[in-house]
């Protein structure tokens, strides 16, 4: 049976006829409401392209040393005097909070605990916040749902065991260690790792949440199987920067969670192999770089 729903043209091209045929008759029998499911689309892709490019500007790295270096700048001090000394309260010795951070030893996790917040506020707070809001997409399902989780869970195990041998294969390229983890102070203490890991799991959730719940499920009505390609496209671009092999991956994993998450409803599985591979990648370039 398992093999058998993984079989391609089961997997894909049944599961994409099965949503079209249910977006057909769909819009066959709302045919009066098509125009709430044309406004309901042009919002969900509104706040796609909001998300992503706040995310761009003000979620990354610089964004973060700009903000260090504005509560750092004397001249701040007339715009936020409170601020100015409480920072000089906490860092007497080291007269900056850039100075201080860096003495501390985790001014990299702080960097990156910004990226990770950002990342769970524009992937999950604000889309979740805009569906509140709008009745239509308020009264949609959102991909929570556990119903088919458990009789998908070989389908789990199927797809994430060559994930990891591929994984295994690539640790051993330069390219490979020196990108993972992303935090590369992991390896110096548990308390480094635990806390890197649930942040970057905390992310990994709001990014299952946006792409193949918020921005896939309500759609499936009105688009069929073609909102999987069009949620593709965003997906792979967020990895712009990464590996080359892992980009171009990308559109491969973006299809097929994109399938799970339309077949099951439902993100938890895509989030289990997102949480699985990413954990096993961090763990297996620390184990070939460190021992």
């Amino acid at each position: 049976m398992l093999l058998r729903d993984l079989h391609p043209r089961r997997f894909f091209l049944q599961t994409w006829q099965e949503i079209d045929a249910e977006a057909t008759r769909y819009r066959r029998d709302h045919e009066q409401q098509l125009n709430t499911e044309v406004k309901l689309t042009a919002f969900i892709f509104s706040v796609v392209a909001v998300s992503l490019l706040a995310q761009e500007y003000f979620g990354d790295r610089q964004a973060c040393l700009t903000i260090i270096s504005f509560i750092d700048d004397p001249l701040s001090e007339k715009l936020h005097p409170l601020l100015f000394r409480l920072i000089g309260w906490l860092c007497p010795e080291h007269g900056s909070l850039r100075s201080a951070l860096i003495a501390s030893g985790y001014f990299e996790l702080v960097i990156l605990s910004y990226w990770a917040i950002w990342r769970v506020f524009g992937f999950f707070i604000f889309p979740a916040l805009a569906a509140a809001f709008y009745p239509t997409l308020r009264k949609r399902p959102l991909g929570f749902s556990f119903k088919s989780m458990g009789s998908h869970l070989g389908v789990y195990a199927v797809l994430v065991v060559p994930v990891l041998i591929a994984v295994f294969i690539v640790s051993f390229s330069e390219e490979f260690s020196s990108y993972y983890p992303f935090y590369d102070n992991a390896h110096r203490s548990f308390f480094d790792f635990a806390v890197w890991e649930l942040l970057y799991i905390a992310q990994f959730f709001a990014l299952e949440f946006f792409f193949r719940g918020f921005m896939l499920q309500p759609l499936r009505h009105y688009m069929g199987s073609s909102a999987i390609f069009a949620m593709m496209v965003p997906y792979v671009l967020i990895h712009v920067g990464k590996p080359i092999l892992e980009c171009f991956a990308a559109i491969i994993a973006g299809i097929v969670l994109g399938t799970l998450a339309m077949r099951t409803r439902s993100i938890w599985l895509g989030f289990l192999i997102h949480v699985t591979v990413a954990l096993s990648m961090d763990l297996i370039a620390i184990w070939q770089v460190h021992f």
